[in-house]
């Protein structure tokens, strides 16, 4: 059996401010006081005093951080799996300075994407300069005992059309990272799944062996509606929960109790499931906080998964 811990997605939860390092530092002070979270989701801080005031904040409350730092190549226009060399070198690079980054203000794992999929012709040689890209950087990380990275496969064919998509592949190729990059494991996402037709409970066992921490998050999947993708959208209330989406606490308490399940793996204590909502501007931010984690806890108690311990 693996331990499993709630985590707050604290850069999607409090998306409008994050951009703004003192006062969603201030939020974060807030939220450690919140007992059922044991670990937390940032994105990457900048500011020198903010990196110290997160790392006292995280690690007197004792939380496993998560430094979500694959926007930061994505936003600059860099790709890890870019067939360019010149811009993969700068995306390597970059991702080396975000590493040593997060490390200052507490990070445990550094959160990385691969890249846009170039298609069928060239799918295979990008994968090949991504393994490339992805040993260099954990030999890189090798300088910060207790970081790790990890992964997340995207969805390949309706939103985020990302060169790791299908896990089947994913875990293919991942194999082959492992042999050299100890310190690289999987993040799996329940919408990046669902939007690519996967059976989401076969798919989080064939990502088994190498996984660290899963969102779940809802979804449309259905062609045509305008909701369709990975958006992070909001999740149901009580009583029905419902959506246009398909996620459930019921749903999330299979996938939950699936993962408890699996054989402890190397290097990975205690893995983590956060619930991934985006908040938009003029939102309540502590309601949103009080529906995400008022979902997960019937989560939780639907798997008879404990969190309070």
């Amino acid at each position: 059996m693996r331990e499993i811990v709630p985590s707050m997605h604290f850069l999607e939860n409090f998306m409008p401010v994050v951009g703004d390092e003192p006062f969603a530092v201030k939020l974060l002070e807030e939220a450690s006081h919140i007992p059922f979270y044991k670990a937390v989701e940032l994105g990457y801080i900048r500011d020198a005093a903010c990196r110290r005031e997160v790392r006292r904040i995280v690690e007197g409350r004792g939380w496993q951080v998560t430094a979500w730092c694959s926007p930061v190549i994505a936003d600059a226009g860099l790709s890890l799996s870019s067939l360019d060399p010149v811009e993969r070198k700068a995306a390597v690079a970059m991702a080396k300075e975000l590493v040593a980054g997060a490390a200052e203000y507490g990070a445990h794992r550094v959160g990385l994407q691969s890249g846009p999929d170039p298609g069928d012709a060239k799918r295979e040689e990008a994968k090949k300069v991504l393994l490339e890209s992805c040993v260099e950087i954990a030999e890189f990380a090798k300088a910060y005992p207790n970081l790790y990275l990890i992964i997340e496969p995207l969805d390949r064919f309706v939103h985020k059309k990302q060169l790791l998509g299908p896990i089947g592949e994913v875990v293919e190729w991942f194999a082959e990272l492992k042999k050299t990059a100890p310190n690289f494991y999987i993040h799996w996402d329940s919408a990046h799944e669902k939007l690519g037709g996967a059976d989401l409970i076969e798919s989080l066992r064939l990502s088994a062996p190498y996984l660290a921490q899963f969102h779940i998050c809802n979804c449309v999947t259905e062609e045509g509606h305008p909701y369709r993708g990975d958006h992070h959208m909001d999740v149901g209330q009580a009583p029905d929960y419902k959506t246009w989406g398909y996620l459930t606490p019921e749903v999330g308490a299979e996938m939950l109790k699936e993962a408890a399940s699996f054989e402890p793996i190397a290097g990975i204590d205690r893995m983590t499931i956060a619930l991934e909502v985006r908040s938009h501007l003029a939102d309540d931010l502590w309601a949103k906080e009080r529906l995400i984690r008022t979902f997960l806890q019937r989560v939780f108690d639907l798997a008879g998964v404990p969190y309070d311990k």
